[in-house]
């Protein structure tokens, strides 16, 4: 595929075919869609540990707390497969007000307040890939407490996952910044990104730690 656009939602691909879409020569999907992909596999991974402890009789004492924490996890993944889309998307809106007439000053106006919307769009798609991310945590924890122990290897890449998507998705975050000139705006998304991004790595090494515990 050479400079087509996609037509096909992404989050209807093959993996294969996402996988060679990401590999082609065009800009989308690039490394926002591929963070949001890989945070819903992390929340999809936790989950999955939740069915593996959940509905037999050998981990029934199990069932209440799994019926807890496994639906946040199954939540997230499903809103974070729908900001695969979204992130590719999200520049359509600053590409369509570089298009805008620039001929009069008040023309040259319209385009520069729309190409400031565009650009905040394309901010605020890989930045609510972090906060649905970061909300996943305190269940991915309750896995690592409680869950079936034969799917503990799952719990800890679907861990990884969720901090890479949180990690890509704030280097989507920032690569919009700098044309922006709202700077109060700028400063609070910088703020919000770093402390989702610090929760990531701290989250990341208890689940660790929680799992080397009962291991």
């Amino acid at each position: 595929m050479l400079d087509d656009e996609v037509s096909e939602p992404l989050a209807n691909m093959t993996v294969r075919d996402f996988t060679e879409l990401v590999g082609a020569r065009t800009s989308a999907p690039g490394g926002g869609s591929v963070s949001a992909l890989a945070a819903s596999l992390g929340a999809g991974l936790g989950a999955m540990m939740g069915w593996m402890s959940y509905g037999s009789k050998k981990f029934e004492h199990l069932d209440s707390k799994m019926r807890k924490f496994i639906p946040p996890l199954h939540n997230a993944m499903k809103q974070l497969i729908s900001m695969i889309d979204a992130d590719t998307n999200a520049f359509n809106d600053y590409m369509t007000a570089m298009r805008l007439p620039k001929n009069t000053d008040n023309e040259k106006k319209i385009r520069n307040l729309q190409m400031q919307e565009g650009l905040k769009k394309a901010v605020e798609v890989p930045l609510k890939v972090m906060r649905i991310a970061d909300g996943c945590w305190d269940s991915m924890k309750e896995m690592a407490k409680y869950g079936n122990l034969s799917s503990a290897s799952d719990l800890e890449v679907g861990a990884k996952c969720l901090e890479t998507g949180i990690w890509g998705a704030f280097k989507n975050v920032k690569i919009n910044l700098p044309q922006i000139n709202d700077e109060d705006y700028k400063s609070k998304v910088v703020n919000v990104g770093n402390e989702i991004l610090e929760r990531a790595v701290k989250n990341l090494k208890q689940i660790e730690r929680l799992l080397e515990k009962r291991n």
